[in-house]
């Protein structure tokens, strides 16, 4: 692959990366890593807590790549024999072997970082704990309008370093960055850093909302005033940061920046005024708002025409398991927005039905409190429980809505069904994580899409 190099890095080239390396986790982005390292001759070990046959569907995918894989279990040799250690999102930083292993002068960290020594393209991040997928998917979908060759991963859909591994040449580099993969940044600096908003997520793997909150504003960190920095007004002020600032809002006007003004959405920028019609985009709700003025600020830093980003707010319907609408039957509506892995894409959800709404919700525990739903009480005609949460989400909210407490999802849409009226709404919006029943949240809302089209 020979050297390759980045304006941000003191990693390179290729002879600064070990000849032996470690992967800890072998989902997509550890199977990307161990290719991207066996095509440069490195010596890569693998281990994952997985048995073999748990990652059967990887393992083929590695079919022709050396590596020495230990499965099943983490062995403590494995972790204080490597220089660098590669971590994959899914696997706790807090592992007692990697603090072993960085005490010893290991240097561990992740995909994103890695793959970004290796970009001299411009990387747009975005993160937040709602909205980074649409806002992910819809910048890819403008800025492909308008440049053609643009990449789209991180997070959501390719890891960065498939576009390292294959050469690629894009424009720009558009990624999603969860806050898992922000933990393990040393220099990553992306020349537009969008972070949509911070609510309480994931306190099943961090100690404290602050803790989980650190890790997204991590973001910024390496940025200079060379760069953008796109965030809520609601979170201006809380981080001095070095990069040129600008916010939107839904909520205020903002002499610089982006807002909603009414049925309007508002870009400012060095003296001129760009107006959009918010019903331009079939994306519903006022979260939406705040991911589409996100969109439009990014759009007109790099100068991309009115027309261009008008049709494609026009042509993007957004993403599936998001505030999708499944069917109607004797005047009830269905949606789908199994992606709702947190309290407040729920609350979200509600704020955008106009219906009056049976909530289904449940799964699994992610830590914090559901008590906040109890604020939208008036919208919610009844609220059906499934999963392992279940118990926990009826004892914070069931003296303030009816509550029905059932085992599973099949049965849960039958309660509701029963429980709405011409009308009304059936809204799945868990509030958890899926993994106590289903393998991913896509899988979830695929079943309950079936369930209902069943009825």
């Amino acid at each position: 692959m020979g050297e390759l190099e980045t304006r941000n890095s003191k990693l390179t080239t290729v002879a600064d990366i070990p000849d032996r390396v470690l992967v800890v986790g072998l989902g997509k982005t550890g199977v990307s890593l161990v290719k991207f390292l066996g095509s440069l001759g490195k010596k890569v070990t693998v281990t994952d807590l997985k048995s073999k046959e748990q990652l059967t569907a990887s393992l083929a995918d590695l079919n022709g790549t050396p590596y020495v894989g230990h499965f099943g279990s983490h062995i403590k040799d494995d972790f204080v024999d490597h220089e660098m250690i590669l971590v994959s999102p899914g696997v706790d930083t807090n592992l007692s072997f990697l603090a072993e292993a960085r005490a010893r002068g290991a240097r561990v960290i992740g995909e994103i970082e890695l793959a970004s020594r290796f970009i001299k393209e411009p990387i747009i991040a975005v993160t937040g704990t709602n909205g980074k997928t649409t806002t992910t998917t819809l910048l890819g979908q403008v800025f492909t309008a308008a440049f053609k060759d643009v990449f789209v991963g991180g997070n959501i859909g390719k890891p960065l370093i498939d576009y390292v591994l294959k050469g690629q040449k894009a424009r720009f580099v558009i990624a999603e960055i969860s806050s898992f993969q922000l933990e393990t940044v040393e220099q990553f600096r992306p020349h537009v850093a969008i972070l949509l908003n911070i609510t309480e997520d994931h306190l099943d793997r961090y100690a404290s909302f602050e803790e989980y909150a650190a890790a997204k504003w991590r973001l910024f960190e390496n940025q200079s005033y060379d760069d953008y920095a796109f965030l809520t007004a609601e979170l201006s002020g809380r981080k001095k940061l070095k990069a040129r600032s600008f916010c939107f809002s839904t909520r205020m006007s903002l002499p610089e920046g982006a807002f909603l003004d009414g049925d309007a959405l508002v870009v400012r920028l060095s003296g001129q005024e760009f107006r959009y019609r918010r019903d331009l985009s079939p994306l519903v709700g006022i979260h939406n708002s705040e991911n589409l003025l996100a969109v439009l600020l990014t759009c007109h830093i790099y100068g991309i025409d009115r027309p261009m980003i008008e049709q494609a707010l026009k042509k993007f319907k957004g993403l599936s398991h998001r505030m999708e609408f499944v069917r109607e039957k004797n005047g009830i509506r269905f949606y789908n927005d199994s992606k709702a892995t947190n309290v407040d894409a729920t609350r979200r959800a509600l704020e955008s039905m106009t219906n009056r709404v049976i909530l289904i919700a449940g799964g699994k525990d992610k830590g914090g409190s559901y008590k906040t739903i109890a604020e939208l009480s008036d919208r919610i005609k009844g609220l059906v429980l499934f999963g392992d949460a279940r118990e926990k989400i009826a004892k914070e909210l069931a003296s303030y809505m009816p509550t029905e407490v059932v085992a599973g999802l099949s049965e849960a849409v039958e309660k509701a069904f029963a429980m709405a009226a011409s009308g009304e709404a059936v809204l799945f919006s868990p509030m958890c994580s899926s993994f106590d029943m289903f393998k991913d949240y896509k899988e979830r809302g695929d079943k309950f899409r079936r369930i209902v089209e069943a009825l």
